[in-house]
């Protein structure tokens, strides 16, 4: 329960008029405009109260988040994201993956010399900037305010919320104003309030008051009450779904930014094709929709073939007989998403070990693997050479003898004359001319998998150099009123390019993001390794260093989602790599364990490998579950594996 000092009727409108500040108050982007403000507002009161801009990187942190969740919080244990009917109960507010753990601040610290926007790539405009981990304010781009609160009686309901826990005498604009500078800056109330003809007109029309008692009281019931046909606990049963399924698509996003390459595995009929599909949906921009909202164009389904033994499939040829390069719709694909860097763009590899998948993949998994970071982006080898491309060039028919830019080359292959939307850099640079065919940061290729006897089993190889997530599905029930009621519509929740572009792409550089804790982070995750290790002595399954960078690397996105700051000498920190740790080992190092009775047994000792390595992990972990149910097959069939 929250006690304000507004009455109960007016807290509850403002909330509502709060709910509704966008067309789609349930879509992604009106958490986005949310959650921008509340670090705004944050900001600005940490500076009025500091005297300073405030660095991340010091005690401000934490000073930092408990404004933010000032702002949102509607009891000492509850808060909202977009004041629509999601509640929440941790205590981080969101911040470290709403705000810390995107781009904008980790490369201000990877960067220090540039000054970084936030939000980033916002058509809104910026609200403030970013320098060497600084949040600095900047009363120039209070202006921008009109852009995230949509209408004046956005504004004047988000001002009373502000102040809900200060004592006001009456609901009058001069009263408001003095109430709200006792927190925020003259300039930002100033640009935050209409003028006062149009704040009384919306409080007498709405017969907005303050509470006759000292304080008024409203309840989570309260809040779930306004978006539920029947009564609270159809809210919390809501909320608790909303929940799972966030779960989940944090499991898909944490995956994709340790590596773009992701494989979903298990029996058929569970929707692994669905949830590429979702995610492509929930991600792409109007601008590349078709006209009637079925097929995303950030979207390629790729169909494998069991008769798929080379790349040429995948990557083209050169054909003896048209003496031309045929370009398949997977160059294509990967063509028009360096168009567009600021959207992802994802390939659905279907069926993926239909065929042997270190056969027709192997020159995608070998440029995977030459990923570096530079500057803001990330690079890596050529997958199809420049030369098919200058070859397209010069004798590509008439009209396209002087293609010069990576545009042209987009239009020629895609045979089209629009650029809507194309990012001009992207649109003007020769890369493909002078470098050939790279994978764009902005691609994540998703393999969906039946492990049965029907289809190839993967090589440790491929393991290795993919994330993998099982689904074997669970209680039917859980098909009704799940992701189905999505519809496929793009609206529903939009993801940004910030919530699946990976951080990092190696170790160190998760180090430099959190110098505070990286010789904590190096003793813990290679400690646990060399545990897994020594359990695995005289195996083929033991790990080696690509999982430990992948493990740092996974550890540092959930260091960020978190918000962490602390010297790793402390629970939160210890629980957070036994996080990484169990989620690693389920999608890298049990997928390769398979064997009989004789691989797994451990002589003079009384477990196994299996049963030791649950030790490991503890009965009610991921991992510790999964090894009892692979232990439980060993001993009824003397044989098991990570695959039912």
């Amino acid at each position: 329960m929250y006690m304000g000092f507004l009455s109960k009727k007016t807290l509850l409108f403002v909330y509502n008029v709060l709910s509704n500040n966008t067309d789609s108050p349930e879509s992604q982007g009106a958490t986005q405009k949310i959650s921008a403000l509340r670090y705004l507002f944050a900001l600005d009161r940490f500076y009025k109260e500091n005297g300073r801009n405030c660095d991340t990187k010091s005690e401000d942190k934490n000073l930092y988040v408990s404004y933010v969740g000032e702002v949102v919080k509607l009891s000492d244990d509850t808060y909202t994201s977009n004041f629509h009917a999601g509640l929440y109960s941790e205590q981080d507010y969101k911040v470290g993956s709403n705000f810390f753990s995107v781009n904008a601040v980790k490369d201000s610290l990877v960067n220090p010399a540039i000054t970084v926007d936030f939000p980033r790539r916002n058509k809104d405009g910026e609200l403030f900037t970013i320098k060497d981990g600084v949040l600095l304010r900047d009363v120039k781009l209070f202006k921008h305010i009109d852009k995230y609160l949509l209408s004046n009686e956005a504004k004047i309901a988000f001002a009373l919320w502000l102040i809900r826990d200060l004592m006001l005498n009456d609901i009058e604009y001069e009263s408001v104003r003095k109430t709200l500078l006792k927190k925020y800056s003259e300039e930002l109330v100033d640009a935050l309030l209409p003028d006062k003809l149009v704040f009384r007109r919306f409080c007498e029309e709405n017969k907005l008051d303050n509470s006759s008692e000292s304080e008024a009281i409203i309840g989570r019931s309260d809040i779930m009450n306004m978006f539920s046909k029947n009564n609270a606990e159809e809210g919390e049963l809501l909320e608790k779904n909303t929940n799972k399924e966030k779960s989940n698509q944090k499991t898909h996003l944490f995956a994709l930014r340790t590596k773009p390459f992701l494989l979903l595995a298990g029996i058929s009929g569970t929707g692994k094709s669905r949830i590429v599909r979702e995610l492509a949906f929930k991600s792409c921009p109007k601008k590349l929709q078709d006209a009637d909202c079925t097929t995303p164009g950030n979207y390629c389904m790729i169909e494998v073939k069991p008769n798929w033994h080379d790349s040429t499939e995948l990557l083209g040829y050169y054909s003896n007989i048209s003496k031309k390069y045929v370009f398949t719709k997977f160059v294509k694909f990967l063509v028009k998403a360096m168009m567009f860097p600021d959207v992802p763009f994802f390939v659905c590899l279907d069926e993926m070990n239909l065929a042997p998948v270190e056969q027709y993949f192997a020159e995608f998994l070998s440029v995977l693997e030459t990923r570096k970071k530079v500057e803001e982006h990330i690079v890596s080898g050529a997958l199809v050479d420049k030369q098919f491309f200058n070859d397209l060039a010069n004798v590509g028919g008439s009209g396209y003898h002087n293609i010069k830019t990576n545009k042209e080359v987009y239009q020629k292959l895609w045979e089209t004359t629009d650029s809507e939307g194309i990012d001009p850099k992207a649109a003007a640079s020769d890369s493909l001319l002078t470098v050939g065919l790279t994978l764009p940061d902005n691609v994540f290729v998703i393999g969906t998998v039946n492990m049965d006897d029907t289809t190839h089993q993967f090589s440790r190889k491929v393991i290795d150099r993919a994330m993998t997530i099982e689904m074997n599905g669970g209680d039917l029930m859980e098909m009704f009123g799940g992701s189905a009621a999505l519809d496929y519509m793009p609206e529903n929740e939009e993801l940004p390019i910030d919530k699946f572009r990976p951080c990092y792409v190696t170790a160190d550089e998760v180090l430099v993001a959190h110098s505070d804790c990286a010789e904590q982070i190096k003793e813990q995750c290679v400690g646990k390794l060399q545990g897994i290790n020594t359990v695995l002595k005289g195996t083929p399954f033991e790990v080696s260093y690509r999982v430990l960078n992948e493990l740092v690397i996974y550890l540092g996105n959930l260091l960020d989602e978190k918000g962490y700051s602390g010297d790793g000498n402390d629970e939160e920190f210890n629980n957070i790599v036994q996080k990484a740790f169990d989620a690693i080992t389920l999608m890298k190092i049990l997928p390769r364990v398979e064997g009989d009775d004789e691989m797994f047994d451990l002589k003079n000792d009384s477990q196994n490998r299996l049963q030791k390595l649950q030790t490991l992990f503890g009965e009610e972990s991921g991992s510790g579950k999964k090894l009892q149910e692979m232990n439980d097959r060993l001993e009824k069939m003397q044989f098991t594996r990570f695959w039912p």
